[in-house]
């Protein structure tokens, strides 16, 4: 119990603020500069430590925590830890994941002195990696002693209200350092500016006074502030960006479908581009989440909203937060419904035939998904694949098709089953993206995870094959004895299947079913050159953008 008249460490008080925020994990790589602080988080009760074989693993765990619990803490040595993991965090900052990254660093004496010490460039400038931090986070802090209170309050607020990733250094001298407890009285607020709240709200009711054809585009922060089920029943049509599949739940009346622009289903597309207002509540223009740009684009009819500002067309206005930005739509919509169209055509149903392709994969695991699980899909055959599924309710899905890093979905099978530890995951990733960052099956079982995971098998980097020179060697890789390798990550509690035929296939994932308190691993045998539709019609865009800017 905290004597809040007394002093804490500042590992103590950093500590006390994750508690705070909902973190219950703390996920990184020990060195020697981050040590102290280490043993001091070890004294705060309810933190527990998740060690991974390397940091990069370990920042696609706290990603994929971030997206469930509001915030994660990543800590890593300075130089060579937090370098390893900058690739992760760039990934956080795109996919608006509130990752804090807390590096241990080199004594204040030794930067004052410019001392010439390990990880470092060996040029006694001690700044280097705080400024390439400082390009991916929404505000960095290296720790002083007279403001350290202040500034771990500072980035554990910025991460938490920007949904965005923050850096703070922790240099070895002060982790234990003693500082005053009182501020930690009161948990750490984050409100939106009232005026501008209530300006923002005169214009959406505006914007809404004569709609008759609203339609809500429902973007990635929804996930991140679990707003789905509220947005759900705005009474309104919607479709979902691929980024937040899964938010809505696809019984839900008035739900139209995943939506970019004219690159998947027309219905979706028709009912954005024929609405005469369109809300946009948390969504991303990128190319591949636009359609290469073919989806509607942002006019004088729209609404949009962001973590901290919302606005109407070109009016902006900020220090909105995405909640309240939210409640604002709803008070605008209430006691008013509007009739939807159909939904898109989602998977498309038909024989599984005698042979295992791509397409019969994703119709059995169709039928098989439970309810109330997690499906995390790597970058590449898995997600394009899945995109195609109609999820059973109350199913997480989980994917990174902003920064598109091969190889996340494995250690976030960890973020992600520890942040919600009643779902089971179930992993759908290729043998290529696999290969990256497998070490962390064994993190994975040794926090007592048991996922299914489903290895797709295809020799090599398919979603690159589909995209350009598919029989190059650079998109081949070297194969492995699978089940050599998960036996010796993951011990014998772990079923491993081997799956080439349908039939194969189903027997492994009702084994899987039928063992909830065992990790399945299941190998699926592909061909290298099979790919879901998805992706075909992914590269064909890509292709044809590519022709386009030469």
């Amino acid at each position: 119990m905290i004597d809040f008249a007394s002093t804490v460490t500042v590992a103590e008080y950093l500590g006390e603020r994750l508690r705070q925020a909902g973190v219950s994990h703390l996920f990184g790589v020990p060195g020697d500069f981050n040590l102290n602080l280490l043993d001091g988080l070890a004294e705060v009760p309810g933190l527990r430590w998740t060690g991974s074989p390397n940091e990069l693993g370990a920042g696609y765990a706290a990603d994929a925590y971030a997206r469930r619990r509001g915030l994660a803490a990543l800590i890593t040595t300075y130089g060579v830890g937090e370098l390893s993991a900058i690739n992760a965090v760039a990934g956080s900052a795109a996919e608006d994941a509130p990752v804090l990254h807390i590096v241990g660093s080199p004594r204040t004496g030794t930067v004052a002195a410019g001392s010439l010490v390990h990880h470092t460039l060996a040029d006694g400038d001690f700044g280097h990696f705080h400024r390439a931090y400082a390009e991916i986070s929404v505000t960095t802090e290296v720790l002083t002693a007279d403001r350290a209170g202040e500034q771990i309050d500072a980035v554990v607020t910025a991460a938490r209200r920007e949904r965005k990733p923050a850096y703070l250094s922790v240099p070895q001298d002060l982790a234990l350092h003693r500082i005053p407890a009182t501020p930690l009285r009161e948990p750490l607020k984050i409100a939106s500016d009232p005026l501008a709240v209530r300006a923002f709200s005169a214009a959406v009711e505006k914007l809404l006074s004569a709609a008759e054809r609203p339609v809500v585009v429902v973007g990635q922060l929804a996930a991140r502030y679990g707003l789905g089920a509220q947005i759900a029943g705005l009474g309104v049509p919607m479709v979902t960006q691929l980024a937040a599949k899964g938010v809505i739940d696809e019984g839900t009346p008035g739900y139209l479908g995943d939506y970019a622009g004219t690159m998947l289903d027309p219905a979706p597309a028709a009912a954005v581009d024929e609405a005469d207002v369109v809300l946009h509540l948390g969504s991303v223009q990128t190319a591949e989440l636009t359609g290469f740009f073919s989806a509607r684009p942002l006019d004088d009819r729209t609404a949009w909203t962001s973590a901290t500002a919302a606005g109407v067309g070109e009016q902006r206005f900020e220090n909105v937060l995405f909640p309240d930005a939210v409640n604002a739509v709803a008070a605008a919509l209430t006691d008013r419904r509007f009739s939807g169209g159909a939904a898109g055509a989602g998977h498309e149903d038909g024989p599984v035939g005698e042979e295992l392709t791509q397409a019969s994969m994703w119709r059995m695991l169709q039928e098989w998904l439970p309810g109330h699980s997690a499906l995390i899909a790597d970058t590449g055959t898995a997600y394009w694949g899945a995109l195609s599924l109609r999820l059973p309710a109350d199913t997480t899905f989980v994917g990174q098709p902003i920064w598109n890093s091969i190889g996340w979905a494995l250690p976030a099978v960890l973020g992600q089953g520890l942040a919600e530890p009643d779902r089971r995951p179930v992993l759908v990733i290729g043998d290529g993206a696999a290969q990256m960052t497998v070490q962390e099956l064994g993190t994975i079982a040794a926090a007592g995870l048991r996922p299914v995971i489903l290895l797709l098998n295809n020799r090599g980097y398919t979603i690159e094959r589909a995209l350009q020179s598919p029989q190059a060697v650079y998109n081949d890789v070297t194969p492995w004895n699978w089940r050599a390798l998960v036996a010796g990550l993951t011990g014998p509690e772990t079923d491993y299947h081997h799956a080439a035929t349908p039939t194969e296939l189903d027997k492994s994932l009702r084994a899987a079913a039928d063992h909830p308190d065992r990790l399945a691993f299941i190998e699926v045998e592909l061909d290298a050159y099979d790919t879901p539709p998805l992706l075909r019609r992914l590269a064909e865009r890509a292709t044809a953008a590519a022709k386009a800017t030469a």
